[in-house]
């Protein structure tokens, strides 16, 4: 309902105490508790050089096509009591995902909900996941090269694709991957480190292998080709 209304008063123009994403300010952008729920209308990117943190309890709503590119250092802190939450503002139509490409910025993300995206990733980065819920998107999350990434106690749901893992490995605990088309896909060369038991009741598939599905085929279309052509999405 909070949606609906949202999309609504959006469509009219009018504000109904709902916060603009703020610009970053000396290196730093802070998303409080007090000003949320927080609309992001248009792509965000956080420099390498600037920090984001966000407090217990926020709402983050995206329009249409938004991304939030996150290059800098990153500390989403919600909470079981007060878990953050990245929404899509109309719920008619889905918003671009997230994008962690930290580099050496170690990044911390806690207690987050996140839904009705295309694609999120986490490319050359740092970081962990801890009790994330990944619900309703395209791609729930899509890592590559990423040699220190865990995923604690998360929780992949109702996405078309849960997790892809390409370059490397990503180790996952406590993690479900159910309920989804797909659940884990693994390129060609790649690996997991978790329990595989928790990966289950996905319609389609619960785990592939680029290897497996290639054996026996001719040509295929590459990874990068698939990733400009999703990335225009």
């Amino acid at each position: 309902m909070k949606r609906l209304l949202l999309a609504f008063l959006c469509l009219l123009g009018v504000s109904y105490a709902v916060t603009p994403f703020p610009a970053v300010k000396h290196h730093k952008v802070l998303l409080s508790s007090v000003s949320s729920p927080y609309l992001l209308e248009t792509s965000f990117v956080l420099g390498a050089e600037d920090t984001l943190e966000i407090e217990p309890g926020v709402e983050v709503f995206f329009s249409g096509y938004a991304k939030l590119y996150l290059r800098g250092t990153v500390h989403i802190n919600g909470t079981v009591q007060k878990p953050v939450a990245f929404l899509n503002a109309d719920s008619s139509e889905s918003w671009n995902g997230l994008y962690f490409s930290t580099g050496d910025n170690y990044f911390e993300v806690k207690n987050l909900r996140v839904e009705n995206s295309f694609r999120n990733t986490v490319i050359r980065s740092q970081g962990i996941f801890e009790n994330v819920k990944f619900v309703n998107n395209y791609y729930g999350l899509w890592v590559e090269n990423s040699p220190r990434f865990d995923l604690v106690g998360c929780d992949f749901k109702r996405n078309r694709f849960a997790l892809s893992v390409g370059v490397g490995s990503v180790r996952f605990r406590n993690t479900k991957i159910h309920e989804n088309v797909f659940g884990l896909y693994l390129y060609k060369g790649t690996t997991f480190d978790g329990d595989a038991k928790s990966v289950t009741n996905n319609l389609e598939a619960d785990i592939r292998k680029e290897s497996d599905d290639l054996a026996g085929k001719g040509r295929k279309v590459s990874k990068s080709v698939w990733q400009r052509i999703e990335s225009g999405f």
